[in-house]
């Protein structure tokens, strides 16, 4: 499961608690819980605004390249 493992990695190198990377990306509490727990995956707009506000590509979010950079 490389999506919940990156997702918490950078939230956590970013400084932020689950509650703040929520409002940054405009989504719930209960959903990037459920992301980090690999309970569910998310859709492409989460995975948008994923990506948007850790800054890095969705590409490297959901673990097909390890390339971080926004092209």
């Amino acid at each position: 499961m490389i999506f919940p493992d990156r997702l918490r990695q950078l939230r956590e190198e970013s400084g932020l608690s689950q509650r703040q990377l929520a409002d940054r990306a405009g989504l719930s509490l209960t959903m990037i819980r459920f992301y980090e727990y690999g309970k569910s995956g998310p859709p492409g707009y989460s995975l948008f605004h994923l990506a948007d506000a850790l800054h890095v590509s969705m590409d490297y979010l959901y673990g097909r390249t390890d390339r971080r950079d926004v092209d």
